[in-house]
Protein backbone atom coordinates (compact mmCIF):
# COMPACT_ATOMS: atom_id res chain seq x y z
CA UNK A 1 0.00 0.00 0.00
CA UNK A 2 1.11 3.44 -0.66
CA UNK A 3 2.73 5.54 2.19
CA UNK A 4 0.31 8.21 3.85
CA UNK A 5 2.79 10.90 2.37
CA UNK A 6 2.42 9.75 -0.83
CA UNK A 7 1.58 12.95 -2.81
CA UNK A 8 -1.93 13.09 -4.19
CA UNK A 9 -2.56 14.89 -7.94
CA UNK A 10 -5.24 17.24 -7.40
CA UNK A 11 -7.83 19.04 -9.62
CA UNK A 12 -6.66 19.74 -12.39
CA UNK A 13 -3.39 18.43 -12.68
CA UNK A 14 -3.48 15.56 -14.74
CA UNK A 15 -0.60 12.24 -14.29
CA UNK A 16 1.59 10.89 -16.96
CA UNK A 17 0.11 7.40 -17.94
CA UNK A 18 3.07 5.72 -16.40
CA UNK A 19 3.16 7.24 -13.06
CA UNK A 20 -0.53 7.02 -12.64
CA UNK A 21 -0.44 3.16 -13.17
CA UNK A 22 2.60 2.99 -10.76
CA UNK A 23 0.38 4.29 -8.43
CA UNK A 24 -1.70 1.95 -9.04
CA UNK A 25 -0.08 -0.83 -8.82
CA UNK A 26 1.52 0.20 -5.03
CA UNK A 27 -2.06 0.40 -4.30
CA UNK A 28 -3.76 -3.38 -5.05
CA UNK A 29 -2.82 -6.27 -3.01
CA UNK A 30 -3.16 -9.92 -3.95
CA UNK A 31 -6.54 -11.60 -2.19
CA UNK A 32 -6.75 -14.12 -0.42
CA UNK A 33 -7.39 -18.07 -1.50
CA UNK A 34 -9.79 -20.10 -1.27
CA UNK A 35 -10.66 -23.89 -1.93
CA UNK A 36 -12.68 -24.75 -4.50
CA UNK A 37 -13.77 -28.59 -6.42
CA UNK A 38 -12.13 -29.02 -9.55
CA UNK A 39 -15.37 -29.23 -11.41
CA UNK A 40 -15.88 -25.80 -10.35
CA UNK A 41 -11.99 -24.63 -11.27
CA UNK A 42 -12.30 -23.59 -14.74
CA UNK A 43 -11.52 -19.93 -15.09
CA UNK A 44 -10.10 -19.63 -11.81
CA UNK A 45 -6.77 -18.25 -10.89
CA UNK A 46 -4.26 -20.36 -9.57
CA UNK A 47 -2.99 -19.60 -5.62
CA UNK A 48 -0.30 -22.32 -6.03
CA UNK A 49 2.04 -24.29 -8.06
CA UNK A 50 0.54 -28.02 -8.98
CA UNK A 51 3.41 -30.75 -8.41
CA UNK A 52 2.32 -34.31 -9.57
CA UNK A 53 2.89 -37.36 -6.73
CA UNK A 54 2.10 -39.78 -9.25
CA UNK A 55 3.52 -40.58 -13.22
CA UNK A 56 0.95 -40.39 -16.29
CA UNK A 57 0.58 -42.87 -17.15
CA UNK A 58 1.14 -45.16 -14.33
CA UNK A 59 1.66 -48.34 -16.11
CA UNK A 60 3.07 -49.29 -19.79
CA UNK A 61 0.25 -49.26 -22.38
CA UNK A 62 -0.51 -50.09 -26.09
CA UNK A 63 -0.57 -46.55 -28.03
CA UNK A 64 -2.01 -48.59 -30.64
CA UNK A 65 -4.47 -51.85 -31.64
CA UNK A 66 -2.05 -54.27 -32.92
CA UNK A 67 0.03 -56.88 -31.22
CA UNK A 68 2.71 -56.63 -27.99
CA UNK A 69 6.01 -58.65 -29.20
CA UNK A 70 9.96 -58.44 -29.40
CA UNK A 71 11.10 -56.16 -31.89
CA UNK A 72 14.24 -58.18 -33.14
CA UNK A 73 12.25 -60.71 -34.29
CA UNK A 74 9.99 -58.68 -36.63
CA UNK A 75 13.67 -57.68 -38.80
CA UNK A 76 13.30 -58.35 -42.15
CA UNK A 77 9.26 -58.67 -42.48
CA UNK A 78 7.20 -57.73 -45.60
CA UNK A 79 4.37 -58.26 -47.19
CA UNK A 80 5.66 -60.53 -49.53
CA UNK A 81 8.36 -62.68 -46.80
CA UNK A 82 6.16 -62.32 -43.48
CA UNK A 83 7.34 -63.51 -40.03
CA UNK A 84 5.01 -65.85 -37.75
CA UNK A 85 4.00 -65.25 -34.39
CA UNK A 86 1.63 -67.83 -32.15
CA UNK A 87 -0.56 -65.59 -30.39
CA UNK A 88 -1.03 -66.72 -26.72
CA UNK A 89 -3.99 -64.20 -25.36
CA UNK A 90 -5.30 -60.85 -25.54
CA UNK A 91 -5.07 -57.54 -23.52
CA UNK A 92 -8.31 -55.25 -23.54
CA UNK A 93 -8.48 -51.99 -21.79
CA UNK A 94 -9.21 -52.21 -18.33
CA UNK A 95 -7.99 -55.98 -18.24
CA UNK A 96 -6.08 -57.01 -15.04
CA UNK A 97 -2.56 -59.36 -15.76
CA UNK A 98 -1.26 -60.12 -18.89
CA UNK A 99 0.41 -63.22 -19.99
CA UNK A 100 4.44 -62.80 -20.40
CA UNK A 101 5.36 -62.80 -24.13
CA UNK A 102 8.18 -65.37 -24.92
CA UNK A 103 10.37 -66.13 -28.20
CA UNK A 104 8.30 -66.19 -31.35
CA UNK A 105 4.89 -64.76 -29.04
CA UNK A 106 3.10 -61.98 -29.59
CA UNK A 107 -0.26 -60.81 -27.43
CA UNK A 108 -3.36 -59.11 -29.52
CA UNK A 109 -3.24 -55.90 -27.56
CA UNK A 110 -5.90 -52.74 -27.73
CA UNK A 111 -5.14 -49.30 -27.45
CA UNK A 112 -4.61 -48.41 -23.76
CA UNK A 113 -4.30 -52.06 -22.64
CA UNK A 114 -1.49 -53.09 -19.94
CA UNK A 115 1.63 -53.35 -21.64
CA UNK A 116 3.07 -57.44 -21.38
CA UNK A 117 6.24 -58.34 -19.69
CA UNK A 118 8.41 -59.73 -22.37
CA UNK A 119 7.39 -57.52 -25.67
CA UNK A 120 9.51 -54.01 -26.30
CA UNK A 121 7.08 -52.92 -29.26
CA UNK A 122 3.32 -53.04 -30.79
CA UNK A 123 2.69 -54.11 -34.28
CA UNK A 124 -0.13 -51.99 -35.65
CA UNK A 125 -2.84 -54.18 -36.82
CA UNK A 126 -2.99 -52.35 -40.43
CA UNK A 127 0.84 -54.27 -40.92
CA UNK A 128 -0.40 -57.60 -39.41
CA UNK A 129 -3.05 -60.63 -40.87
CA UNK A 130 -4.64 -62.23 -37.93
CA UNK A 131 -4.90 -66.02 -38.45
CA UNK A 132 -6.38 -66.41 -34.67
CA UNK A 133 -3.71 -68.52 -32.82
CA UNK A 134 -1.14 -66.92 -35.38
CA UNK A 135 -0.47 -63.38 -36.81
CA UNK A 136 1.54 -62.53 -39.59
CA UNK A 137 3.69 -59.62 -39.80
CA UNK A 138 3.92 -58.11 -42.83
CA UNK A 139 6.42 -55.26 -41.40
CA UNK A 140 9.19 -55.16 -38.68
CA UNK A 141 9.22 -52.80 -36.10
CA UNK A 142 11.92 -51.03 -33.61
CA UNK A 143 11.78 -51.60 -29.96
CA UNK A 144 9.50 -49.08 -28.43
CA UNK A 145 7.52 -48.62 -30.95
CA UNK A 146 3.67 -47.91 -30.34
CA UNK A 147 4.10 -47.92 -26.38
CA UNK A 148 3.19 -45.34 -24.08
CA UNK A 149 6.06 -45.68 -20.99
CA UNK A 150 4.86 -45.08 -17.56
CA UNK A 151 5.63 -41.06 -16.55
CA UNK A 152 5.77 -40.57 -20.39
CA UNK A 153 3.25 -37.60 -19.95
CA UNK A 154 3.97 -36.48 -16.31
CA UNK A 155 6.22 -37.96 -14.23
CA UNK A 156 6.19 -37.73 -10.04
CA UNK A 157 7.65 -34.49 -9.02
CA UNK A 158 6.72 -32.67 -12.19
CA UNK A 159 5.43 -28.99 -11.73
CA UNK A 160 2.64 -29.34 -13.79
CA UNK A 161 1.13 -26.28 -13.91
CA UNK A 162 2.11 -22.48 -12.17
CA UNK A 163 0.69 -20.42 -9.49
CA UNK A 164 -1.30 -17.66 -11.68
CA UNK A 165 -2.19 -19.44 -14.46
CA UNK A 166 -5.61 -19.02 -15.73
CA UNK A 167 -7.27 -22.13 -15.70
CA UNK A 168 -8.63 -24.05 -18.87
CA UNK A 169 -10.67 -26.83 -20.13
CA UNK A 170 -7.46 -28.98 -21.16
CA UNK A 171 -5.90 -27.95 -17.55
CA UNK A 172 -8.70 -29.56 -15.76
CA UNK A 173 -7.98 -32.83 -17.96
CA UNK A 174 -4.52 -32.70 -16.28
CA UNK A 175 -5.07 -31.78 -12.88
CA UNK A 176 -7.92 -34.58 -12.70
CA UNK A 177 -5.43 -37.30 -14.04
CA UNK A 178 -2.62 -36.44 -11.22
CA UNK A 179 -6.06 -37.40 -9.25
CA UNK A 180 -6.49 -33.79 -8.09
CA UNK A 181 -10.35 -33.38 -6.94
CA UNK A 182 -9.98 -30.00 -5.48
CA UNK A 183 -7.22 -27.39 -5.18
CA UNK A 184 -6.63 -23.54 -3.87
CA UNK A 185 -7.23 -20.69 -5.80
CA UNK A 186 -7.43 -16.83 -5.74
CA UNK A 187 -10.63 -15.47 -4.10
CA UNK A 188 -12.49 -13.74 -7.07
CA UNK A 189 -12.95 -9.87 -6.38
CA UNK A 190 -15.55 -8.59 -5.99
CA UNK A 191 -16.87 -5.13 -8.05
CA UNK A 192 -19.44 -2.62 -7.30
CA UNK A 193 -20.86 -0.88 -10.02
CA UNK A 194 -22.34 2.28 -9.78
CA UNK A 195 -23.25 4.56 -12.51
CA UNK A 196 -24.30 8.41 -12.65
CA UNK A 197 -25.99 10.62 -14.00
CA UNK A 198 -29.93 12.35 -14.06
CA UNK A 199 -29.87 11.80 -17.76
CA UNK A 200 -29.48 7.95 -17.56
CA UNK A 201 -32.23 5.28 -18.14
CA UNK A 202 -32.21 1.74 -18.53
CA UNK A 203 -33.13 -0.03 -21.79
CA UNK A 204 -36.47 -0.60 -22.87
CA UNK A 205 -37.90 1.93 -20.16
CA UNK A 206 -40.71 4.47 -21.60
CA UNK A 207 -38.19 7.37 -20.84
CA UNK A 208 -35.62 5.33 -23.24
CA UNK A 209 -35.49 7.15 -26.85
CA UNK A 210 -36.64 10.99 -25.21
CA UNK A 211 -34.73 14.26 -25.70
CA UNK A 212 -32.00 14.42 -23.02
CA UNK A 213 -31.87 10.95 -22.22
CA UNK A 214 -29.52 8.98 -22.73
CA UNK A 215 -30.01 4.53 -21.93
CA UNK A 216 -26.83 3.29 -19.66
CA UNK A 217 -24.97 1.23 -22.15
CA UNK A 218 -22.08 1.59 -19.86
CA UNK A 219 -23.35 -0.73 -16.87
CA UNK A 220 -23.58 -3.56 -19.41
CA UNK A 221 -20.46 -3.07 -21.15
CA UNK A 222 -18.52 -2.77 -17.80
CA UNK A 223 -20.52 -5.98 -16.09
CA UNK A 224 -19.31 -7.56 -19.26
CA UNK A 225 -15.85 -6.21 -18.97
CA UNK A 226 -15.42 -7.57 -14.71
CA UNK A 227 -16.97 -10.77 -15.72
CA UNK A 228 -14.49 -11.75 -18.43
CA UNK A 229 -11.68 -10.68 -16.67
CA UNK A 230 -12.43 -12.62 -13.48
CA UNK A 231 -14.26 -10.58 -11.24
CA UNK A 232 -17.81 -10.86 -9.64
CA UNK A 233 -20.07 -7.69 -10.64
CA UNK A 234 -22.56 -6.03 -8.04
CA UNK A 235 -24.52 -3.64 -10.01
CA UNK A 236 -25.46 -1.10 -7.34
CA UNK A 237 -27.64 1.35 -9.60
CA UNK A 238 -28.06 3.91 -11.14
CA UNK A 239 -27.95 7.52 -8.75
CA UNK A 240 -28.41 11.18 -9.66
CA UNK A 241 -26.15 13.91 -9.31
CA UNK A 242 -26.53 14.44 -6.22
CA UNK A 243 -23.91 14.67 -3.42
CA UNK A 244 -25.86 12.74 -0.60
CA UNK A 245 -26.81 9.61 -2.29
CA UNK A 246 -23.04 9.00 -3.67
CA UNK A 247 -21.87 10.26 -0.42
CA UNK A 248 -24.09 7.28 1.15
CA UNK A 249 -23.24 4.78 -1.39
CA UNK A 250 -19.33 5.36 -1.21
CA UNK A 251 -19.64 5.29 2.49
CA UNK A 252 -21.73 1.73 1.89
CA UNK A 253 -19.65 -0.08 -0.49
CA UNK A 254 -17.77 -3.00 1.03
CA UNK A 255 -16.56 -4.84 -1.58
CA UNK A 256 -12.79 -5.02 -3.57
CA UNK A 257 -12.82 -2.59 -6.36
CA UNK A 258 -15.46 0.14 -6.91
CA UNK A 259 -16.23 1.46 -10.33
CA UNK A 260 -18.16 4.81 -11.28
CA UNK A 261 -19.56 6.23 -14.46
CA UNK A 262 -19.27 9.70 -14.57
CA UNK A 263 -19.41 12.56 -12.34
CA UNK A 264 -15.40 12.52 -12.67
CA UNK A 265 -14.37 15.54 -14.12
CA UNK A 266 -14.56 19.31 -12.90
CA UNK A 267 -17.86 20.24 -13.63
CA UNK A 268 -20.55 21.80 -11.47
CA UNK A 269 -22.10 18.20 -10.03
CA UNK A 270 -18.88 16.10 -10.72
CA UNK A 271 -19.16 14.99 -7.40
CA UNK A 272 -17.07 11.93 -7.08
CA UNK A 273 -13.51 12.89 -6.76
CA UNK A 274 -14.29 15.16 -4.50
CA UNK A 275 -15.96 12.73 -1.78
CA UNK A 276 -13.35 10.19 -2.78
CA UNK A 277 -10.66 12.55 -1.30
CA UNK A 278 -13.26 13.30 1.51
CA UNK A 279 -13.89 9.94 2.57
CA UNK A 280 -10.77 8.05 1.31
CA UNK A 281 -7.50 8.93 -0.25
CA UNK A 282 -7.84 10.61 -4.47
CA UNK A 283 -4.45 9.09 -5.69
CA UNK A 284 -4.97 11.00 -9.02
CA UNK A 285 -7.56 12.68 -11.26
CA UNK A 286 -6.77 13.24 -14.56
CA UNK A 287 -4.63 11.31 -16.87
CA UNK A 288 -2.77 12.72 -20.13
CA UNK A 289 -4.51 9.98 -22.48
CA UNK A 290 -7.32 10.11 -24.81
CA UNK A 291 -10.10 9.34 -24.69
CA UNK A 292 -10.67 8.78 -20.92
CA UNK A 293 -8.34 11.74 -19.40
CA UNK A 294 -10.98 12.79 -16.30
CA UNK A 295 -10.23 9.09 -14.81
CA UNK A 296 -9.40 9.05 -11.26
CA UNK A 297 -8.25 6.67 -8.98
CA UNK A 298 -7.58 5.91 -4.87
CA UNK A 299 -8.43 4.40 -1.93
CA UNK A 300 -11.88 3.98 -0.25
CA UNK A 301 -11.08 1.41 3.12
CA UNK A 302 -9.53 -1.21 1.73
CA UNK A 303 -11.09 -1.05 -1.32
CA UNK A 304 -9.93 0.35 -4.68
CA UNK A 305 -12.32 3.26 -6.40
CA UNK A 306 -11.91 3.77 -9.89
CA UNK A 307 -13.75 6.56 -11.45
CA UNK A 308 -14.58 6.75 -15.34
CA UNK A 309 -15.69 8.95 -17.71
CA UNK A 310 -19.48 7.72 -18.44
CA UNK A 311 -18.89 7.97 -22.15
CA UNK A 312 -18.90 4.17 -23.06
CA UNK A 313 -15.92 4.15 -24.73
CA UNK A 314 -13.84 6.68 -22.35
CA UNK A 315 -14.57 4.21 -20.17
CA UNK A 316 -14.33 1.06 -22.22
CA UNK A 317 -10.27 2.43 -22.45
CA UNK A 318 -10.46 3.42 -18.69
CA UNK A 319 -11.11 -0.11 -17.69
CA UNK A 320 -8.29 -2.05 -19.88
CA UNK A 321 -5.78 0.50 -18.47
CA UNK A 322 -6.46 0.57 -15.06
CA UNK A 323 -8.94 -1.74 -13.88
CA UNK A 324 -8.13 -4.80 -15.86
CA UNK A 325 -4.39 -4.42 -14.43
CA UNK A 326 -5.66 -4.17 -10.62
CA UNK A 327 -7.80 -7.02 -10.92
CA UNK A 328 -5.03 -9.33 -12.08
CA UNK A 329 -3.00 -8.07 -9.39
CA UNK A 330 -5.92 -8.97 -7.05
CA UNK A 331 -5.68 -12.29 -9.19
CA UNK A 332 -2.61 -12.99 -8.73
CA UNK A 333 -1.95 -13.10 -12.38
CA UNK A 334 0.91 -12.00 -14.14
CA UNK A 335 0.23 -8.48 -15.28
CA UNK A 336 -0.35 -8.75 -19.33
CA UNK A 337 -1.87 -6.01 -21.06
CA UNK A 338 -3.18 -7.13 -23.95
CA UNK A 339 -1.69 -10.31 -24.57
CA UNK A 340 -3.52 -10.23 -27.82
CA UNK A 341 -1.99 -8.27 -30.71
CA UNK A 342 -0.90 -8.53 -34.63
CA UNK A 343 1.62 -5.48 -36.25
CA UNK A 344 0.69 -3.66 -39.31
CA UNK A 345 1.51 -0.59 -41.05
CA UNK A 346 -0.46 2.65 -40.77
CA UNK A 347 -2.63 3.14 -44.13
CA UNK A 348 -2.72 6.98 -43.30
CA UNK A 349 -1.39 10.14 -40.96
CA UNK A 350 -2.57 9.80 -37.45
CA UNK A 351 -1.91 13.32 -35.99
CA UNK A 352 -1.85 13.22 -31.93
CA UNK A 353 -0.24 15.91 -28.85
CA UNK A 354 2.94 15.78 -26.97
CA UNK A 355 2.56 14.60 -23.63
CA UNK A 356 -0.74 12.53 -24.40
CA UNK A 357 -0.77 9.09 -24.75
CA UNK A 358 -3.57 8.32 -27.33
CA UNK A 359 -5.44 5.19 -27.66
CA UNK A 360 -7.14 4.88 -30.96
CA UNK A 361 -9.35 2.37 -32.54
CA UNK A 362 -8.41 0.58 -35.91
CA UNK A 363 -9.67 -1.19 -38.42
CA UNK A 364 -7.46 -4.45 -40.05
CA UNK A 365 -7.79 -4.26 -44.01
CA UNK A 366 -5.66 -5.53 -47.01
CA UNK A 367 -2.46 -7.25 -46.65
CA UNK A 368 -1.29 -6.14 -43.25
CA UNK A 369 -2.84 -2.66 -43.51
CA UNK A 370 -4.14 -0.70 -40.04
CA UNK A 371 -6.97 1.69 -41.03
CA UNK A 372 -7.59 3.93 -38.16
CA UNK A 373 -11.53 5.21 -37.26
CA UNK A 374 -12.85 8.26 -38.17
CA UNK A 375 -15.70 8.18 -35.61
CA UNK A 376 -13.24 8.54 -32.68
CA UNK A 377 -15.69 10.45 -30.27
CA UNK A 378 -15.57 8.53 -27.11
CA UNK A 379 -19.23 8.58 -27.00
CA UNK A 380 -19.95 6.85 -30.40
CA UNK A 381 -20.28 3.05 -28.82
CA UNK A 382 -20.36 1.14 -32.18
CA UNK A 383 -16.76 2.33 -32.64
CA UNK A 384 -15.22 -0.43 -30.40
CA UNK A 385 -17.24 -3.18 -32.46
CA UNK A 386 -16.85 -1.92 -35.83
CA UNK A 387 -12.96 -1.48 -34.92
CA UNK A 388 -10.23 -4.88 -34.48
CA UNK A 389 -8.63 -3.56 -31.72
CA UNK A 390 -6.78 -0.07 -30.82
CA UNK A 391 -3.19 1.48 -31.63
CA UNK A 392 -1.40 3.42 -28.84
CA UNK A 393 0.72 6.55 -29.68
CA UNK A 394 3.11 7.46 -27.11
CA UNK A 395 3.41 10.40 -25.04
CA UNK A 396 6.35 11.55 -26.79
CA UNK A 397 4.86 11.56 -30.14
CA UNK A 398 3.29 14.65 -32.04
CA UNK A 399 1.91 11.23 -34.68
CA UNK A 400 2.49 8.83 -36.88
CA UNK A 401 3.24 9.14 -40.34
CA UNK A 402 1.60 6.41 -43.16
CA UNK A 403 3.10 3.80 -43.45
CA UNK A 404 3.81 3.93 -39.71
CA UNK A 405 4.82 -0.09 -38.34
CA UNK A 406 2.27 -0.54 -35.65
CA UNK A 407 1.13 -2.45 -33.05
CA UNK A 408 -2.34 -3.81 -32.81
CA UNK A 409 -3.98 -4.89 -29.48
CA UNK A 410 -6.79 -6.73 -30.13
CA UNK A 411 -10.57 -6.73 -28.61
Amino acid sequence: MPDDDVRMRGFGERADLESALELLRSSVDTAEEESVPLQQALGRTLARDITSTVEVPSFDKSAMDGFALRADETFGASPTDPVSFRVIGEVLPGAMGTPVVGPGEAVRIMTGGVFPKGADAVLMAEYATDCGDTVLAHASVVPGRNVARAGEDIRKGDRVLERGRILKPQDLGVLASIGTVGLRVTRRPVVGIISTGNELVEPGSEEAGQPGRVVNSCRFLLEGLVTQAGGITRSLGTLPDDRNPLREALEAFDGDILLTTGATSVGKEDYLPGLLAELGKLLVHGVNMRPGSPVAFGRLGKALAVLLPGNPVAAMVGFDVFVRPALQIQLGQPERRWNRRVRGRLRRKLPSALNRTDFVRVQLVGEGEVEPLRSGGSGVLTSVTRADGFIIVPRDDEGLEAGTEVEVYLY
